[in-house]
């Protein structure tokens, strides 16, 4: 017997992936302040320009049908034609309909990643994030005793390689990038985790399903 999954809606969220971060302000906070605020921006030149590209191949792909409703719509011969022949008005319109699906659900996610923002505030042993897109903002706050720890990540990417500090959720969803360098020293590593009070991880914790103190 087939067992159905729940199904999960594709517009649910605007939290950030850790990987999709590409600009952070400050890059190493002093977390010895006792307010803290983090601002955070996916790769937004290389979204653009990937976008810019997707837009192009999108009208010249659909230009044709402009053409036909045009020119249908200024052919009376031609609206003739078509409404005798049902099914090869449906063929064009399905053909529409799916290009449209297509193209338009990875324009939305480069959208969506345009216009990505977050926020981490760490004020009164509280974590407090805001993440916005498309002009709408969704928050979350946890506190700080809540997270297990911090993890030394080492991300590879095509830009190069960066060591991050990531703030370890149980919820994985909730693990928060609150570092990132080209080269984090142990000392700084110790230096945070002191000021946080909290203990460093192995980076395979960022791994775990599920994630617990263990």
């Amino acid at each position: 017997m087939l067992r159905l999954l729940p199904i999960r809606p594709v517009f649910r969220s605007f939290s950030m992936r850790l990987s999709a971060i590409d600009r952070m302000t400050p890059s190493m906070p002093d977390f010895a302040d006792l307010h803290v605020t983090i601002e955070q921006l996916p790769a937004r030149r290389t979204t653009g320009i990937l976008l810019g590209v997707l837009l192009l191949f999108a009208a010249a792909l659909l230009s044709p049908f402009y053409m036909i409703a045009t020119t249908a719509l200024a052919d009376q011969a031609l609206r003739d034609a078509v409404s005798t022949r049902p099914v090869a008005s449906l063929q064009i319109l399905t053909g529409l309909a799916f290009w449209l699906v297509l193209l338009g659900f990875p324009i939305y996610r480069l959208l969506n990643t345009l216009t990505r923002s977050r926020t981490i505030e760490m004020a009164d042993g509280r974590v407090t994030v805001v993440d916005r897109a498309f002009g709408q903002a969704t928050s979350w706050s946890a506190p700080m005793t809540e997270f297990l720890g911090i993890a030394p990540f080492l991300r590879a990417s095509l830009s190069g390689v960066r060591h991050e500090l990531v703030l370890v959720h149980p919820d994985r969803s909730r693990s928060l990038l609150i570092a990132m360098a080209p080269r984090l020293m142990q000392s700084e590593v110790d230096q945070v985790g002191g000021a946080l009070g909290l203990p460093e991880l192995a980076p395979q914790m960022l791994r775990q399903r599920p994630l617990s103190a263990a």
